[in-house]
């Protein structure tokens, strides 16, 4: 690993095969606490599972998207008191796809096709809506401790489909765009779903931090919440090549939508030679970084993680086969697929061994 900096922006890389620092843990093992989800009762039997918050007490609330649903979970997995229903009056929600805590204890669910944000308090009463109707489409929002704001926004610009990432001041209007990631040219109506993948990820710590994707190589870029660059995160990586049978499983994934308007999602598809360096990415509250990348592991569903530590020195590169969301302290959350096909919410206790 090396570092240095650049008109006052620390620079660290690291090698294609990292040495960990030393008196670095060697592995990260996950201690199963609960898992929620799978219908094994009725507060339990989700249609999906879509985002999570969780509070200071481990107490968790659990986003369903297809029901318009929120349930709440104690520090046990538990089930406690659900609220939302579908719909476009007071409350109601229609295509939920975020839920988090504000700072103000409040509980803030991102409300997509209403284009509005839902408020709650802790115990599931509704309390107000914010709307998000000014912008062109808004995702992702997240809030620091200081209720600065920061999402996706869809723009057309140059005949160009694009998101930008933008900070927000607490009326959602727009202050300034920290990253540009174009998606499709209107002219070609091509779309590749890999390479502007990481671009769009975004992840915050508990520091006043944002770590941002970039579809330019392994960079994690890491702002504050006021746009300023602080610090670059580099890997040195062996490109993995897309296989036909990796372009069926993607098409799959996009459920096989039919040829709608004389065109076929099929030949709109064109996909890269190689996967990006990283699918997805989460932080820890202190500034570790938990990145999930395209390497196959051994088991169904088993991808390589690296670990990096809250400098950004490399640490570990683990098997898993759960999609990570969420990872507060020495607790982590990930989604995983039942027999049925149904995900389930699975959290664990990490354990770092040395």
């Amino acid at each position: 690993m090396t570092s240095k900096t650049e008109n006052g922006v620390l620079i660290v890389k690291n090698g294609k095969n990292p040495v960990p620092p030393s008196g670095a843990a060697a592995k990260l093992v996950l201690e199963p606490i609960y898992t929620i989800g799978g219908g094994a009762t009725p507060e339990q039997d989700f249609s999906s599972i879509t985002a999570i918050a969780v509070q200071n007490d481990g107490s968790v609330f659990v986003l369903d998207t297809k029901e318009c649903l929120i349930r709440a979970f104690d520090s046990k997995g538990r089930f406690l008191f659900s609220f939302g229903k579908k719909g476009q009056g007071p409350g109601e929600l229609n295509t939920p796809i975020g839920v988090m805590i504000t700072p103000s204890k409040e509980i803030l669910v991102e409300d997509a096709l209403n284009r509005r944000l839902a408020f709650f308090s802790l115990d599931g009463k509704f309390l107000r809506h914010q709307s998000t109707a000014q912008g062109m489409g808004t995702t992702g929002i997240l809030m620091d401790a200081q209720g600065r704001i920061v999402a996706r926004e869809m723009s057309f610009t140059d005949g160009k489909i694009a998101f930008e990432i933008k900070t927000f001041d607490k009326d959602m209007k727009a202050l300034k765009t920290l990253a540009r990631v174009d998606l499709a040219n209107l002219g070609q109506l091509k779309v590749d779903p890999l390479s502007s993948a990481p671009g769009l990820v975004f992840a915050p710590d508990g520091r006043g931090n944002l770590f941002l994707g970039s579809p330019k190589g392994y960079l994690i870029r890491v702002f504050d919440f006021d746009g300023r660059l602080l610090r670059t995160i580099e890997r040195e990586y062996d490109p993995i090549p897309v296989k036909k049978e990796d372009q069926a499983e993607i098409f799959k994934l996009l459920g096989g939508i039919p040829a709608t308007g004389g065109f076929n999602v099929k030949e709109m598809v064109v996909f890269p030679d190689f996967f990006p360096p990283y699918a997805s990415f989460i932080a820890n509250p202190d500034g570790r970084l938990l990145v999930r990348t395209y390497e196959k592991g051994k088991a169904p569903k088993e991808y390589f993680h690296d670990v990096f530590d809250a400098d950004g020195r490399f640490i570990l590169h683990v098997p898993f086969s759960l999609e990570f969301i969420a990872w507060r302290d020495e607790k982590i959350y990930g989604l995983e697929e039942n027999e049925d096909g149904f995900k389930i919410l699975r959290c664990f206790h990490t354990r770092w061994e040395k």
